[in-house]
């Protein structure tokens, strides 16, 4: 029964870490039309892998239950199952919201929109959330807690850098002459930013996680 438990355990690793790989993909992928890649071939790729993690989670989801029902797993396992169970939402959730950008900068490169002005500020904050991912994601697989308290305490800097961009948004006045769009550009610029912030907050999310697996401490109110 060991064996088998431990080749069923071995084989969640391994389907998370096919799901990581393709959120990070994502990510590239994103940083690139942030970049100003307007590419139809990007642009697929983006939906194909969506579909992907979304069948993914599905299949985890059900996998980690089954684990928890067939194999009676002892409490260090259970914490780790339960950590993947945990942290595979918390990738889900990141991959959609990475898709909803995805789709907003679709719609700000098709017409004279005011991004190009703040595209730094959009490019830095989302380097930042997107480094916090990639920790996050490496704290998780080597139960590395030292990293995961780094991710967790650089959340505040996220928050001042999310702060900073959305700012930057309402200091210069637009006329309709220069940029008929944009009212409807800044709305659409404040949501890539709060995304933005979001997928750092679920790297923070991951890294909490990290503490709860190696260290039995559940510390998300704390």
């Amino acid at each position: 029964m060991d064996t088998i438990r431990e080749t069923y355990l071995a084989r969640l690793t391994q389907d998370f870490k096919a799901m990581a790989n393709l959120v990070l993909r994502q990510a590239q992928i994103l940083k690139l039309q942030l970049a100003g890649d307007t590419t139809q071939a990007l642009k697929d790729e983006m939906q194909k892998n969506e579909h992907s993690i979304d069948d993914m989670e599905i299949k985890l989801r059900d996998d980690i239950i089954n684990s928890i029902v067939l194999y009676t797993p002892r409490a260090g396992d259970l914490r780790r199952i339960v950590s993947y169970y945990d942290t595979v939402i918390d990738l889900e959730r990141i991959a959609d919201t990475m898709d909803s950008i995805s789709r907003r900068m679709q719609y700000l490169n098709r017409q004279d929109s005011i991004y190009p002005e703040y595209q730094k500020y959009a490019v830095n904050l989302f380097e930042f959330a997107d480094s916090m991912l990639q920790n996050a994601i490496f704290a998780f697989l080597w139960a590395d807690n030292t990293m995961a308290r780094s991710i967790i305490n650089s959340d505040e800097e996220l928050d001042k850098l999310h702060h900073l961009s959305h700012k930057k948004l309402f200091e210069h006045e637009k006329t309709d002459k220069d940029h008929p769009y944009w009212i409807a550009d800044i709305l659409d610029l404040g949501r890539i930013l709060y995304g933005m912030e979001r997928i750092g907050d679920g790297a923070t999310n991951i890294a909490e996680a990290v503490i709860f697996l190696s260290e039995g401490r559940d510390i998300r109110h704390g």
